[in-house]
């Protein structure tokens, strides 16, 4: 094929959270003999996974928002469509969208907008109420990453329902780590190798809920103390949850082990994952535990229960509920046959619906649905 069509992916930054990795795997995976994909971030920012994807040769802008609305970078981005002649721009979150669709009128330029979640608690605006409806009849394409972001978007964003695709996200699996790494792994991170290991692979924000699963944890350790947390990841809330986690006197049988890009060695070493979030659309980590047949402990919002079957490929407990979530806990520390059976069917619902091979396709097919090429 010898005419590549152009894609600027145009998000907040690339630094670390799932919808800079839905970016990274679409550029990755969709064939590079249709399409040539650039980023634009407009928060200044390129981040650590924006680093990984700018050294295979992906070219980056990036600009400085202003407060308030920003009508210079309404202007910037219109350049940049115009100067690079871009066919689609693929805005991922809502304000990018919004500048992004702004810019790109009048330019040919295409607009693809996929909603990767929401906040909590989610609520109205009149602002969007009025202006959404008219956006959506200029978007070209509206993607959201579950049934449940679809939901949130017809009902607290006003777009029309039938206007809403959605494409669950997908990834590579995770490579399975030998048994001698994943035990190397665990020395070098303090993990007694004899432990049952809970964990999770997270950015610290308030809306992971992460004090859930480590006051779980601490009735759980209590009665089971051959039993670790990992906490792989940073962020915002990391010196809170550090300060939490040593009034419960759990100092000892707590790993925070700071950002890490090498999360498949550290999911080798969880046992059970953790996911006690007040929101999620597609967790891309939790799909990540499933490629490796992990058994999983979620609550029970947003895109998670279309991904885990309470009893099928998982365990399933309300939000916030940390009494259910501690009787999920001993449960599967004390019935290694459950968490082999959970983890196996996980394995098999990832293959089936959760592989980067199918998102992209779909991405593919939304981008030949809008270029008129179907």
């Amino acid at each position: 094929m010898s005419h590549k069509y152009r894609v600027l992916h145009l998000t907040h930054d690339m630094g670390i959270g799932g919808t800079e990795q839905v970016i990274c795997q679409l550029i990755r995976n969709l064939d590079t003999s249709k399409y040539q994909c650039d980023i634009a971030c407009i928060d200044g920012e390129v981040g650590p996974l924006g680093q990984q994807i700018k050294a295979h040769g992906v070219n980056f802008s990036v600009f400085h928002r202003q407060p308030g609305f920003d009508m210079a970078l309404i202007r910037n981005i219109r350049r940049l469509l115009r100067s690079e002649r871009y066919d689609i721009v693929h805005c991922h979150q809502y304000t990018p969208y919004v500048y992004g669709m702004c810019a790109a009128l009048f330019t040919g330029a295409k607009v693809v907008f996929t909603e990767h979640g929401r906040f909590h608690p989610d609520s109205y605006s009149w602002k969007r109420r009025l202006v959404n409806p008219l956006l959506g009849f200029c978007t070209h394409s509206i993607v959201a990453i579950s049934a449940a972001t679809a939901r949130a978007l017809e009902h607290y964003e006003w777009f029309s329902a039938r206007a809403i695709d959605v494409i669950y996200n997908g990834i590579d699996p995770a490579l399975s780590q030998p048994a001698a790494d994943s035990a190397c792994a665990r020395s070098d991170s303090g993990v007694p190798q004899h432990h049952l290991v809970f964990g999770t692979i997270a950015r610290f924000d308030t809306i992971k809920n992460i004090p859930m699963m480590i006051e779980s944890f601490a009735q759980v350790h209590r009665e089971l103390p051959e039993t670790t947390l990992l906490l792989v990841g940073d962020g915002a809330e990391r010196q809170k949850l550090e300060q939490l986690v040593a009034e419960r006197g759990l100092t000892d049988a707590v790993v925070f082990t700071g950002y890490q890009e090498d999360t498949a060695t550290f999911m080798s070493m969880i046992d059970v994952y953790l996911l006690t979030s007040f929101s999620e659309g597609t967790s891309m980590v939790l799909l990540e535990a499933m490629s490796t047949g992990t058994a999983s402990i979620v609550t029970s919002v947003g895109g998670n229960v279309e991904i885990i079957e309470h009893e099928h490929n998982g365990l399933v407990v309300e939000s916030d509920d940390i009494a259910g979530c501690t009787q999920s806990m001993m449960r599967l520390a004390s019935d290694s046959d459950l968490r082999k059976a959970l983890g196996a069917a996980a394995l098999t619902v990832f293959n089936q619906r959760f592989s980067v091979s199918t998102m992209s396709s779909r991405y593919s097919e939304t981008y030949e649905r809008v270029l008129g090429l179907q």
